[in-house]
Order: structure tokens, then C-alpha cells, then sequence
């Protein structure tokens, strides 16, 4: 039990001085290494509470995907390369982050009294496993939101796929 309070706080404190460089460093390159770090730091705070999956999840879909994806984007978009940001957006974004911080101080303190309500007590979670616990609800109770969720995200790479198709025909057709 030491070692898992331990590393929830070793990991706690990593993730938040990640999160702090995301949002402080000046370079575009240094905030996305900076959340990548912070992503890592979730997943393990994830492990050390026992979830392996969404940790597994977290390191999957966030720091890979999602990342290769801004990277990918800050490479090949020229106003992008290595461009620091301007100190005005900073005094902007301070009061705004300060209010999406007391929103999700508001919802994490109430959703830890009603977080226990759940079908899925530990003793039941011990026997089966996270991924069959998760698979279960995911399934019965949150089936058609899942499904409304694959289908938007079929949209967007369809979507995304025509609109990158007009500007290449576009620039084929002014090269000629």
C-alpha cells in the first residue's frame, strides 16, 4: 500500500509540472514534449490506482495517436514551425484556465460522493476484471453513446478526407 501512495504522488506531481509547461513554454515543440510528459504521467497515475486499462487507453490514444497527430500538424503547417506564442493570449488564458480548474475541482469533489453508487463493487471487480467490468457497462448501459461517438468520428474522417482532397486537386489545377 506505501508504494502505490508513493507513486500517486510521484506521478501526481510530474503530471502537474507537465501541465504547467504546456501551458508556460513559449515554444510550440517544448508544450507538446511538455504534454506528452503529462499524458505518460496520467497513465501511470491510472496504473498505480489500478486501472489498467484506461491506463493503457491514456498511453494508446493520447500519447501516441493524438500526439503524432499535433506534431504531425505543427510540421507540415509552415506558420507553425517552432513559432512561440505572444504574451497577450498568456493574460487571456490565465483567467480562463483558472475557471475550467474550479469546474473540475466542482465535478471531481462531487462525483467522489457519487462515484460509489455504481453495479461494480470492488469485491465483484476483483473477480472478474477491469476490462470485463468496463466492457460490461460500456456495452449494455453506454451502447448507443458509444455508437453515436463512432459514427461522429467516421464522419470527421470522411470529412476530413474530402476536405484534404479539394485542396490537392485546388493546388494541382493552379500548378498546371
Amino acid at each position: 500500500m506505501e508504494l502505490t501512495i508513493t507513486a500517486f504522488w510521484v506521478f501526481s506531481a510530474l503530471a502537474v509540472l507537465s501541465a504547467v509547461g504546456v501551458v508556460f513554454f513559449r515554444n510550440i515543440i517544448y508544450a507538446v514534449l511538455s504534454l506528452i510528459s503529462a499524458l505518460v504521467m496520467i497513465s501511470g497515475l491510472f496504473f498505480a490506482m489500478g486501472a489498467e486499462l484506461i491506463g493503457a487507453l491514456q498511453i494508446i490514444i493520447y500519447a501516441v495517436a493524438i500526439v503524432v497527430f499535433y506534431v504531425l500538424v505543427i510540421s507540415t503547417v509552415p506558420e507553425f514551425k517552432g513559432k512561440a506564442f505572444e504574451s497577450k493570449y498568456i493574460l487571456i488564458s490565465l483567467p480562463v484556465g483558472f475557471l475550467i480548474f474550479l469546474e473540475l475541482a466542482f465535478v471531481s469533489l462531487y462525483g467522489a460522493w457519487k462515484s460509489n453508487t455504481g453495479i461494480f463493487t470492488p469485491e465483484v471487480i476483483s473477480e472478474v476484471s477491469n476490462v470485463k467490468a468496463v466492457a460490461t457497462v460500456l456495452f449494455t448501459k453506454y451502447l448507443f453513446p458509444f455508437e453515436v461517438a463512432s459514427l461522429i468520428l467516421l464522419v470527421a474522417m470522411i470529412g476530413s478526407i474530402i476536405i484534404g482532397k479539394k485542396d490537392h486537386v485546388i493546388d494541382e489545377e493552379a500548378k498546371s
